[in-house]
């Protein structure tokens, strides 16, 4: 049963609007400051008390380089950990055995260089490295750039016949690396871990989504068996689709066949039996190593390869590679490539990075991984290693299994240690073009962001920009101009948006203290005699001339309708009038949103208030920054500006003011006629 009195009393709160009342004096800058004893700016400095500096040890700095000290060898919980950390090694090392020989053919080098990459670089990451859940190895990125690289500057068939001179495949290869990692540990001397937000969110998604076409395009002579010769360079993609049609009639039907069949039960298992599959087992089911393998046993038990031409895997080295030192003579022929390969590596690893430590609340050391991963890359190029980045779906495996801390990394490199000595020669039957088909879908995702563009430039015309550019430039030109391109024109937008102002005429909402643009809130109006003006941007030397002009615009408004008002006409006696009292006109700046000033835009707002002045208007300052506030004053010749901080205390000073004047005229006024001017 309900009362309706105690029900009619619930929907009264429920429809009250909770309320602000306030009451105090209007304040000015200098009176609020002198009334709570705010000193003055020489003195600030000696009144802020700077905590003391914790004086750090030697072990400081050395538990703070190798983060692993702390929870690896002092606080890591056997008993609680290990066991899930071991799963998710499990997990992420049968992800990295198809995806490293396969991204290797991405690189132009041997099938068994992407298992070395989930050996040496992930170790040295998973002792210095910050992040508890990335998994460090090939990333097809990395790979395709570093394999541009390499068919500029090996030698074909060095491998083979040393005489031919020049340098090998996986000599470029690992003076890449080398290079790439010295640079990133420059930067990390440097302290520049900031440097990866050059590139934004969208011009990585743009870029990605961009070489994944790339990929896509490079993979067509795998997955088809057409016999036409790898392209790279400007135009690569418009001239490989060129020479793909062109020689559509070599096309291998057998490799098109198994291409196909590949890729239809990864897309099929991925759409309809992954969700399903998964959320029964323990761990992610490795569908692409299953694939593999079962292609690789149908393989070696057949003659269908070698009835058909199919190209296969060949020879594959077992045991770990080598130590061998990089050709230092090609450093310099390969430092440009290098330093945006790192670039690139650093900025996509900690984007991820920072995806999963704020989903996971924890935090990262932007400097300490670049140390990470420079020291790791630089590691592996003495190992044939190619550049080394964090991957998505390893990444995501490896936190999703359950795994806690970067054990997990080194429980995946340990069972790629038994790959490489005892496993990887059985994948010698295996036909590329599965290994072309596990890439081509691995890629998905990647291709598939082409389609978030409308959304993205339904929310920011600049941000779609940004993608469109970056995307059609890496496509249609290549990845080192294309990048470049896009990241000049996201700087760009960028430098303009600081340099635009805006100016906006603000009104109040009825009852309120609240001041707002008058454009966007009908209810809101102006006061009568009080013209308020937003300013929100910078005032520099570049855009000061744009602010005198938008604000001439907005004040001679305020004339035009001014000019339509009454004077009042005192007469005296009947004769002639002898004075004329117009409402005291105001014009308040509303500061709040000023971004910086310097030197030369400080004198033009100078310069703007003495031209306000001068036509008699009151002008006062509201809201000014307080790291703007100062300079203003000390530099601003106009004496009779008052400084208020808020909108609402320059509102009601005024009005106070007008209100006193008026008083006073009318106490003299014998009488007063309206008239119009």
């Amino acid at each position: 049963m309900i009362i309706n009195g105690v029900t009619d009393a619930k929907t009264e709160m429920m429809d009250c609007q909770p309320e602000i009342n306030t009451q105090r004096h209007v304040y000015q800058v200098d009176t609020l400051s002198a009334n709570n004893n705010v000193p003055a700016v020489a003195d600030r400095r000696s009144v802020i008390k700077k905590p003391p500096k914790k004086k750090w040890k030697c072990t400081d700095y050395v538990r703070k380089t190798i983060p692993s000290i702390d929870w690896l060898f002092l606080n890591y919980r056997w008993s609680q950990d290990f066991a899930e950390d071991t799963m998710a090694g499990i997990a992420v090392a049968v992800l990295n055995i198809p995806q490293g020989m396969a991204y290797s053919i991405l690189g132009n080098v041997e099938p068994t260089v992407g298992l070395y990459m989930a050996v040496f670089p992930v170790l040295v990451y998973a002792l210095l490295g910050t992040s508890r859940h990335i998994s460090l190895g090939v990333l097809s990125v990395l790979c395709l750039m570093t394999g541009k690289v390499v068919t500029t500057y090996a030698t074909e068939g060095a491998e083979n016949d040393p005489t031919l001179g020049g340098y090998t495949a996986i000599q470029v290869a690992t003076a890449v690396t080398l290079v790439a990692g010295l640079v990133q540990l420059l930067m990390y001397v440097f302290r520049l871990g900031l440097l990866c937000t050059v590139l934004s969110e969208t011009l990585v998604s743009g870029f990605t989504a961009s070489v994944a076409v790339i990929v896509l395009t490079s993979q067509l002579k795998e997955l088809l068996g057409v016999d036409v010769a790898r392209r790279h360079g400007m135009m690569q993609v418009p001239n490989t689709f060129f020479d793909f049609f062109d020689r559509f009639h070599t096309i291998n039907w057998a490799t098109t066949t198994v291409s196909v069949i590949t890729v239809t039960i990864l897309l099929v298992y991925g759409k309809y039996l992954k969700e399903r599959i998964n959320s029964r087992l323990c761990m992610p089911l490795p569908i692409e190593l299953i694939v593999t393998v079962i292609a690789t046993a149908l393989f070696q038990v057949t003659t269908i390869a070698q009835d058909y031409n199919m190209v296969q895997m060949g020879e594959i080295k077992s045991g770990l590679p080598p130590f061998e030192v990089p050709p230092v003579k090609l450093f310099s022929a390969v430092f440009v490539d290098a330093c945006v390969i790192a670039l690139v590596a650093y900025s996509i690893t900690m984007s991820l990075a920072l995806l999963v430590s704020e989903k996971l609340k924890y935090p990262l050391d932007t400097n300490q991984e670049l140390l990470a991963q420079g020291l790791g890359n630089v590691v592996g190029s003495f190992f044939s290693c190619l550049p080394s980045g964090a991957s998505p779906s390893r990444s995501a495996s490896q936190q999703t299994v359950g795994g806690k801390t970067q054990m997990a990394s080194i429980v995946s490199a340990a069972i790629i240690v038994v790959v490489l000595l005892w496993i990887g020669v059985v994948f010698e039957p295996l036909p590329r073009c599965v290994l072309s088909s596990i890439i081509v879908v691995a890629l998905k995702g990647l291709l598939m962001q082409v389609l978030n563009f409308p959304e993205i430039w339904r929310k920011s015309k600049t941000d779609g920009t940004v993608w469109m550019v970056t995307y059609v430039t890496v496509i249609m030109l290549d990845i080192d101009s294309g990048l470049l391109i896009g990241v000049v024109v996201s700087l760009l937008i960028v430098f303009i948006k600081g340099i635009l102002n805006e100016v906006h005429v603000l009104g109040r909402l009825p009852d309120t203290d609240l001041y707002v643009r008058l454009d966007l809130y009908a209810v809101a109006v102006e006061i009568p005699d009080v013209k308020i003006v937003r300013y929100a941007g910078s005032l520099n030397v570049i855009n000061r001339y744009m602010f005198k002009r938008k604000l001439i615009e907005v004040t001679r408004d305020y004339d035009d309708a001014a000019s339509a008002t009454t004077l009042t006409v005192t007469v005296i006696d009947g004769k002639n009038p002898i004075g004329v009292q117009r409402p005291a006109r105001c014009v308040v700046l509303d500061m709040a949103a000023l971004q910086y000033a310097d030197a030369a835009g400080v004198k033009m707002l100078s310069e703007s208030i003495e031209s306000l002045v001068s036509d008699g208007y009151d002008v006062y300052l509201a809201a000014v920054p307080d790291s703007s506030l100062e300079y203003i004053r000390c530099n601003n010749d106009v004496k009779s500006v008052r400084f208020f901080p808020t909108v609402h205390d320059a509102v009601v000073y005024h009005q106070c003011s007008n209100k006193k004047n008026q008083d006073s005229t009318y106490d003299t006024q014998p009488s007063k006629t309206s008239i119009l001017p």
